[in-house]
């Protein structure tokens, strides 16, 4: 999974995001050339002070219409007007003469189709024409507004298509953010069924489901999300903050079994890290989250650390040490066999 963060021209740039985003691995960066609220002269302005932040380190991403291409003097036609403006690759939010296209697409430069509306005949005039689809990219749209947000069968159904017939492509969608951007202030994903969701675990989902490049729709996200996603990107690690007290012992990095159980998270080295007698104690209901530690009711088994992947009911032999927050409830899938996971106090301290 590659990873993408947005900058909207029309706001302040946040120079510590924006450098924070880089140095933890996110690659790319959207911005739109084409929101209405936006004065939209000062595009070109604001695109060359994104250049000097980037320093060339993530590929920008400028999603254009006919319009914006004749406003700001750009054309595919002339790729160092783009070049020059600090555009690394265009998103087409609309169709544009597809002979001008093939050309600049045929000269290597990269572009990305609208997923939405009209990808898949222009990638088929493109591949009449024997063009390769190494540089092209097909991004789907994010939504603002509340249940406008793509059905996610509908979108897996895209997706399995576009890479059915053209392998090569890179996908790319939507995640929301923790500061939305306005002027509606409800998050910017893709699915409709994320736009509440924690980012990391959409991501997740949305790469199950072919997407190659997946971007933070909104303004931010915040600091220890940015870690959950350096982390998991780049070790393979879910750090999960929980309702233990800030001096358990339990606040460690296990590795989850390989045999992936159904209903639990299985530390598999906590039973050789773990050695003291443990009496029953706490052993009540286990909602979807619950930290829990077996204790000698279960024999051999004392000493196991689990989280809970479901409601499960009391088990006289499972103590309940404490719970996953609510907000990283649903990292607990990324959890696969032999995922590392980090257990965090509320504040993200270990």
């Amino acid at each position: 999974m590659q990873l993408g963060f947005s900058v909207y021209l029309g706001e302040e740039f946040d120079e510590t995001y924006i450098e924070t985003m880089l140095n933890k691995g996110f690659r790319y960066i959207f911005t739109s050339l084409q929101i209405p609220e936006e004065d939209q002269t000062q595009y070109l302005k604001r695109l060359e002070q994104l250049s000097v932040l980037n320093q060339a380190r993530a590929e920008v991403i400028a999603d254009m219409n006919r319009a914006t291409f004749e406003q700001l003097g750009l054309s595919l036609e002339d790729p160092s007007s783009i070049k020059d403006a600090g555009i690394d690759i265009i998103r087409l939010d609309e169709a544009v003469d597809i002979d001008q296209l093939a050309d600049y697409v045929e000269d290597e430069h990269p572009i990305m189709l609208n997923a939405s509306t009209d990808a898949f005949p222009i990638l088929r005039e493109l591949n009449d024409r024997g063009i390769s689809q190494e540089n092209i990219y097909v991004a789907h749209n994010y939504y603002p507004r509340p249940n406008t947000g793509l059905d996610t069968a509908f979108f897996k159904h895209i997706n399995e298509r576009l890479k059915g017939a053209y392998p090569e492509l890179q996908i790319m969608a939507f995640v929301p953010g923790t500061t939305f951007r306005g002027p509606i202030h409800r998050g910017l994903p893709t699915l409709e069924a994320h736009r509440y969701a924690h980012p990391l675990a959409s991501a997740y989902e949305l790469e199950m489901m072919l997407t190659d490049v997946v971007c933070i729709g909104d303004i931010k996200i915040n600091d220890f999300m940015i870690d959950q996603f350096f982390h998991y990107a780049t070790e393979d690690t879910v750090w999960l903050r929980t309702d233990l007290s800030e001096d358990s012992s339990f606040l460690q990095t296990y590795t989850n079994r390989p045999d992936v159980a159904r209903d639990v998270v299985r530390a598999q080295e906590s039973r050789t890290t773990f050695k003291d007698q443990v009496e029953p104690a706490n052993a009540v209901e286990r909602p979807r989250g619950s930290v829990t530690l077996d204790n000698n009711l279960y024999g051999r088994y004392m000493n196991e650390l689990e989280i809970t992947r479901r409601d499960l009911s009391a088990d006289a032999a499972v103590n309940v040490l404490g719970h996953v927050i609510e907000d990283d409830l649903d990292c607990i899938q990324l959890i696969q066999s032999g995922t590392a996971f980090k257990l965090f106090n509320q504040k993200g301290d270990e």
